[in-house]
């Protein structure tokens, strides 16, 4: 008998098959289509495609399948969808649904003893009439012959040295089959080297072009070649003015050395390595396994990381190094601010106000990190620190404080100064400017001061005003009183005169009165105080002959 291989069988399956298959009629309505024969190497899987009709119909519920050995058996059953019957082969399975007219079967690791002829039996349900066994008229027969085919490895490509890989050794076919054993070998390893259908390896340089073999049951193998490639590792060294150090993530130079920085690469295929910096900037480029970069008379500028990357067709390998330039203080920057919001420019000279204060900061670079400090007066001898926090200065200065101040930075490279020279701000007349800002020059005390001034002020004003008051109160009263007594002491010598009253006198009496009360009036009213005189003719000695004499009173001012 002819042995079909799988990979023969599955083209006979897929266009053979079809050709085969006898649309057989049995009864009246009722047909199977199958092949009438199928073979499958030992331990593999096999699936036979069936279909049937059954009373002229194709579509069923809850109908059962049977797939029987001959001879002719009731209870010989390999496989069936009715999970009351006892099925005899544990390897034969019917995949095809009965409801849809599928008879499909599969076999998986074919045996020896599986060997023979088989048919399809139908029943609608146990009770219905609708049943019918395709024996007579279409069979199958089943061939299980050695094993010839190799196994299946999947497909590792092109490997890289230092990643896992995993490889997975199958039986041919299309089926799942877990009763193989599998066997790995390795050309640089004696004996077997893993006992599985998968195995996960670390491949290296030196597989590369090595062999490894799957055997599946003690009796076919199948061996591929290893393609491992690219590099497994990119090693830098450095060269510092002359002096050989070894492999380092990082170093420290000082500004003006000479660096060289070697790459050297393991891989047994082209490659292209390059050197960037930390901007990705193509810094040096070659196809050796070997390519150096050059770092002349380095400067601040120069500090940063440097990557070494080979590239092949496949994959790319890089390494790091982070060189450090280490340099004098180089810039010095010095901020002013002043207590009244502003900021000052750092001039050489900086003004300052009487009733101001400034605080300057002084910051400064350098690697190592500099020491910063403010010193006061502009003597070499001088080293009074007058403020020191770490990587900068402060220092707060007011006017009785100005002077010359220097702020100086150093580490262990060198050195640097600047001095700043405070000054008192003169006005335009020469003197110190000692105008404030209104809001500076009013305070609590201030107002207080004030308060108390204004409170005796005014009291003084007010026992001056009763003091003159009295004063001219009192100058009056001697005044009435005296011509008062003058009035009485002088005899009456005219009877008329005294009887009879003079319109010039008495004006002259009202307007005497008058005054006076205008006098008192001024005195309360007006805080200037004016005096005013009122002088009289003396009385005359007799009446007037004819017409009377107008008497005239005399006012003065004073």
């Amino acid at each position: 008998m002819r042995h079909i291989k799988p990979s023969s069988m599955t083209v006979s399956l897929v266009v053979f098959l079809p050709l085969l298959w006898k649309g057989i009629t049995c009864l009246a309505g009722y047909s199977i289509r199958v092949s009438p024969s199928v073979s499958v190497q030992e331990g593999l899987c096999l699936t036979i495609p069936c279909t049937f009709t059954a009373n002229y119909r194709n579509t069923f519920t809850n109908s059962f399948g049977y797939w029987k050995q001959m001879p002719i058996s009731p209870d010989y059953i390999v496989a069936t969808n009715d999970k009351s019957s006892e099925v005899k082969k544990t390897n034969f399975n019917l995949t095809g649904n009965p409801d849809t007219g599928d008879c499909t079967l599969t076999i998986t690791g074919a045996r020896k003893e599986d060997e023979g002829e088989y048919f399809f039996r139908f029943e609608e349900s146990k009770y219905s009439k609708v049943k019918y066994s395709y024996n007579r008229e279409m069979r199958t027969t089943i061939t299980v012959p050695d094993l010839t085919e190799e196994p299946v490895i999947s497909d590792v490509g092109t490997l890289t040295a230092g990643i896992d890989k995993t490889v997975t050794c199958a039986p041919p076919g299309d089926c799942h089959v877990t009763s193989f054993i599998f066997q790995w070998k390795k050309s640089d390893v004696s004996g077997i080297w893993k006992n599985s259908s998968t195995v996960t390896f670390t491949p290296s340089l030196e597989d590369h072009q090595k062999t490894i073999t799957c055997e599946m049951r003690n009796s076919t193998q199948r061996t591929i070649l290893l393609d491992v490639c690219c590099p497994t590792s990119v090693t830098i060294t450095s060269e510092i003015n002359g002096k050989k150090k070894k492999k380092l993530d990082s170093f420290k130079v000082t500004e003006g050395s000479s660096v060289i920085l070697r790459c050297s690469v393991q891989s047994n295929l082209t490659l292209n390595v390059t050197w960037m910096d930390e901007k990705n900037n193509v810094l040096q480029c070659g196809t050796e396994k070997d390519l150096e970069l050059r770092l002349e008379n380095t400067t601040m500028n120069q500090t940063g990381t440097y990557t070494c990357s080979a590239l092949t067709e496949h994959v790319i390998n890089s390494a790091n190094v982070n060189i450090t330039v280490q340099y004098p203080p180089r810039i010095m920057e010095i901020t002013i601010h002043s207590s009244n919001g502003t900021a000052r420019p750092a001039s050489p000279q900086v003004d300052i106000n009487l009733n101001e204060k400034l605080t300057l900061v002084c910051r400064a670079d350098g690697d190592p990190p500099s020491t910063v400090v403010w010193i006061r007066g502009k003597d070499e001898g001088n080293t009074s620190i007058i403020s020191n926090n770490g990587l900068s200065a402060v220092m707060n200065v007011t006017s009785s404080m100005a002077d010359v101040y220097r702020c100086s930075a150093w580490n262990a490279l060198g050195l640097r100064e600047r001095l700043i020279k405070i000054a008192i701000k003169q006005d335009n007349s020469g003197s110190a400017n000692t105008q404030k800002p209104i809001d500076s020059q009013i305070s609590y005390r201030d107002i207080a001061i004030a308060f108390i001034c204004g409170i005796i002020i005014t009291t003084l004003i007010v026992l001056l005003y009763k003091l003159i008051k009295r004063k001219k109160t009192t100058k009056k009263n001697t005044y009435l009183n005296a011509n008062d007594n003058s009035a009485n002491a002088e005899p009456q010598t005219d009877d008329i005169y005294a009887k009879v009253g003079n319109p010039e006198q008495k004006a002259e009496e009202e307007t005497y009165n008058n005054i006076q009360d205008d006098l008192h009036s001024v005195n309360l009213d007006q805080d200037d105080l004016h005096y005013s005189t009122v002088a009289f003719t003396e009385k005359p000695s007799k009446m007037p002959s004819s017409q009377p004499e107008t008497e005239y009173a005399e006012i003065k001012r004073k």
